[in-house]
């Protein structure tokens, strides 16, 4: 089976190269320092975290090219900061239009589903047939999340067809639809394996996040609050680096494993095509 022999691979992929791991590391100290700004001060981690939107919206493609790259290199071999920086470059502008055409659908989804609630809102507060109205509108809300997930996992190896097999954005986005398709059930289990093993992590930091952050805020009065606060927001600290390191790297490498597997050839062995 395509998801069991990607993760056989996974581990001996990761030993040869740490620097995956190191990687992954760098993205769970940001994301703990943004965490760790919010607790300090409100104000200051509302601009942090307008800064990293704009990160993610415009910076992650340029992050998701050189880690696939990364990943694809280390399941044969080596793999090096230089190849990251390579494929970041080669795929930014198809990596980033893909992102914006999906960011746009998500978008879109968005908006009607908060239309549908403030309807639904609407309609119970007037009293006027709110049973019928809220079920009318339940079910329409039902239905734009379902059209969220189909369209999520029919998307969901377009940076991997981008990457590895030379397509541009919207083909990549089409070529990862096909490629679903024609491998539907092994599509699902990879996605439940990964969506399961993401919730646990962003369960375990979340658990993480309320246990050892201070609920009263950093430099609360009282020598005796002082170092529990600052022990706890290096536990927090170093908890999520490390679950973040390591599971990010994990499903990094499995996702291209999981993908070569189903894939077969790419690159010039496989159809070329263009933005």
């Amino acid at each position: 089976m395509a998801v069991g022999k990607a993760l056989q691979r996974v581990p001996a992929a990761l030993a040869r190269n740490p620097l995956i791991i190191v990687l992954f590391g760098l993205f769970g100290l940001v994301q703990a320092i943004q965490v760790l700004t919010q607790q300090v001060s409100p104000i200051a981690g509302l601009a942090i975290s307008g800064v990293m939107i704009l990160f993610y919206l415009f910076g992650l493609p340029f992050v998701q090219g050189g880690i696939i790259k990364m990943a694809d290199e280390a399941l044969d071999g080596d793999t090096s900061m230089a190849s990251f920086v390579a494929a970041g470059k080669a795929n930014y502008l198809s990596l980033l239009g893909a992102t914006l055409a999906v960011f746009g659908v998500v978008l879109v989804l968005g908006i009607v589903l908060n239309i549908v609630i403030f309807a639904g809102i609407m309609v119970a507060a007037t009293g006027m047939q709110s049973l019928a109205g809220v079920g009318l509108v339940a079910a329409v809300g039902l239905l734009l999340g379902l059209a969220y997930l189909a369209f999520a996992f029919i998307i969901q190896f377009y940076p991997q067809e981008i990457v590895l097999n030379d397509a541009g954005a919207l083909n990549g986005l089409k070529q990862s639809a096909l490629l679903v398709r024609e491998h539907f059930v092994s599509s699902l289990g990879f996605l439940v394996i990964a969506a399961v093993a993401g919730a646990i992590i962003g369960l375990v930091v979340g658990l993480v996040s309320t246990l050892l952050l201070p609920m009263s805020g950093f430099g609360a009065p009282g020598i005796s609050t002082a170092p529990i606060s600052v022990l706890g927001m290096v536990g927090y600290v170093v908890l999520t680096v490390a679950a973040i390191s390591l599971s990010g790297s994990t499903i990094a490498v499995f996702s291209v494993a999981f993908y070569r597997e189903i894939r077969g050839p790419t690159g010039s062995d496989a159809p070329m095509a263009s933005i």
